[in-house]
């Protein structure tokens, strides 16, 4: 989410999170494990809210900002803020490029990390008044990604002179993503507040196919219009909230409610045309029983335009010693409608036999996680532990089933219910800090389980990652040195035939370092690094179809391998 704004438009039921404009953030908020009492359907296993600045000190505050990549990567940035009275402003905008990389260099012109250029602009106005606060947001994203092919070899009639001529096939893919929302909060007296938003998102996305002489550099629509597509998503929501505190705020009340409508207009859909709706209400209590203790139920009622949707139900309980030990456990069940997609989808061309399903089942789970933190004290030295654990039962999971492997539905595809997903596992974290330097490290282990008929039996399969930072500032020299450390550990890759089929994506490193100094006041800011230094691009995997399509693959694309990155900062502020 960006300020509380579901981010629409998913891709395969994946968001690409480089359409997302990270210039003007205040914080990022993240939240595991079933949200859908607050936030509804899509919230099932957390949340991750992006949150744009809302405030700030300066009358102005201006920052400027280049970035290189040694694979291609060209971006500048500006966002900027101005403050006069209790009215602020907030503006950014923006130009990413990529060059396109393939580890591949056989043909020039097909890569396998597409080349996309994009362009993006944020306004925002906010109001702040002792007890209210108002606030207008618009966002404008354009991408533009070529899929190009290899060069193909055809005759060219009637010319004796130039008998072959080379063609180039390519797929262009326009996206943009509209977005507005208004926001209020007043404050009522004794604590009590209301808060209110309302949102409108988009997503547009055009495809069309073009062929290209590559002798003449001649280019024109194909009359092959296979793979051409429009897309429109849209998505409007509603959200008031009020909350009052008791009894001098050891117990407080929260109720709300939503009004979610999705709209989406497609070639490739049911009809062309479809919406669904989402009508909740929701409300929570928080007591805080003894000091340090706090119990906060928590309750949604939902109506589906398309679904009977259960109720949903939430249970947290955190326990506070003296800002020592902090102790945490939650229930949530979680609830997910199926998307418009997933419902009505018909895709069929040369190398897609895609289909929706109208049959489809919401998905249905129940989460359980405890963690604990303990931060002793020390003189000049801080250090924090923390373990958790987490348990995910999740019932009629979405996703692909080949129809079958020959006759007219060879390589077929359809949307289905898969009977049980289980995960579950815990992690273990440790964190220093000792004036200039700070060390973190952290592991978790995940065990994760099918099940498609309806049995007993599981496949389960385990997998390990850890992770490591260190950052420190050498103090004479001035100069930040960052180093940055995972280990992704085998994962399960599941192929869902006629019955599961389990493969496995091998374990692989990553290692990123960087060295930043600020000059000038800390007006000029100059970061160096390399990222994924260990080079790691493609991945051994073991049994991984390639959905839609009627191949294997052997490996999975990770990363461009080796590159090396520079960033300059120019920031004013007065």
């Amino acid at each position: 989410m960006v300020d509380g704004v579901p981010v629409v438009g998913r891709l395969d039921g994946k968001l690409d999170l480089s359409q997302i404009n990270v210039s003007n953030i205040e914080r990022i908020e993240v939240v595991e494990g079933p949200m859908s009492v607050m936030y509804g359907t899509d919230a099932m296993g957390g949340v991750i809210n992006i949150i744009t600045k809302n405030f700030q000190q300066e009358k102005v505050n201006v920052n400027l900002k280049s970035y290189y990549e040694s694979v291609g990567q060209y971006n500048v940035e500006i966002n900027s803020g101005f403050s006069v009275g209790k009215s602020q402003l907030y503006a950014s905008g923006g130009r990413y490029f990529f060059d396109g990389y393939s580890a591949n260099k056989s043909y020039s012109r097909f890569q396998e990390w597409k080349p996309k250029e994009q362009y993006f602009a944020d306004a925002k106005y906010v109001y702040n008044a002792n007890k209210f606060r108002v606030s207008l947001l618009g966002s404008f994203f354009r991408e533009r990604m070529i899929d190009r092919s290899e060069p193909k070899k055809t005759i060219n009639f009637g010319d004796t002179i130039n008998p072959w001529i080379y063609i180039g096939s390519d797929l262009n893919y326009l996206t943009y993503r509209p977005r507005a929302s208004f926001s209020f909060m007043y404050k009522f007296n004794e604590g009590n507040q209301l808060d209110a938003l309302i949102s409108y998102s988009g997503f547009i996305r055009f495809t069309s196919r073009s062929v290209k002489n590559l002798s003449t550099l001649e280019e024109q629509v194909a009359t092959d219009t296979s793979g051409a597509d429009t897309s429109l998503y849209h998505q409007i929501i509603f959200r008031p909230t009020y909350t009052f505190p008791v009894w001098k705020n050891r117990l407080q009340f929260q109720f709300g409610g939503e009004v979610n409508q999705e709209f989406a207009i497609q070639d490739r859909i049911k009809n062309g045309k479809q919406n669904s709706g989402d009508y909740a209400a929701y409300g929570s209590i928080r007591l805080t029983a003894i000091e340090g203790f706090d119990i906060q139920p928590a309750v949604r009622i939902i109506y589906n335009t398309r679904f009977q949707a259960p109720l949903i139900p939430s249970l947290n309980l955190k326990y506070s010693y003296k800002s020592l030990v902090v102790v945490r456990a939650s229930y949530g069940r979680g609830y997910r409608a199926p998307s418009l997609k997933e419902l009505f989808l018909e895709f069929v061309d040369i190398n897609h036999r895609l289909y929706g399903n109208e049959q489809l089942k919401p998905e249905n789970g129940h989460n359980v996680n405890a963690s604990i933190n303990y931060s002793p004290k020390f003189r000049e030295h801080t250090l924090s532990f923390e373990a958790s654990g987490f348990y995910n039962y999740i019932l009629n999971k979405i996703d692909w089933k080949l129809l079958s492997a020959i006759g007219p539905e060879l390589n077929s595809y359809r949307y289905f219910n898969i009977n049980k997903y289980i995960t579950y596992g815990g992690d273990v974290g440790v964190t220093y800090r000792w004036r200039k330097l700070q060390l973190n490290a952290s592991a978790i282990i995940t065990n994760y389980a099918y099940n498609i008929s309806g049995g007993s039996a599981l496949q389960k399969t385990w997998s390990p990652d850890f992770t490591a930072n260190a950052s420190y500032l050498i103090p004479k020299a001035e100069i930040g040195v960052n180093v940055y450390y995972k280990y992704n550990g085998a994962k399960p890759l599941f192929s869902v035939n006629n019955s599961i089929q389990t493969g496995s994506r091998s374990a692989y490193h990553m290692l990123d370092v960087s060295l930043v100094r600020s000059f000038w006041k800390n007006r000029i800011q100059l970061q160096i690094g390399g990222k994924n230094l260990i080079g790691v691009s493609n991945v051994a995997a073991d049994n991984v179809t390639g959905i839609g399509h009627s191949f294997n693959s052997s490996a999975v694309n990770i990363g461009w391998g080796r590159t090396f990155f520079t960033s300059l900062i120019l920031h004013f502020s007065k």
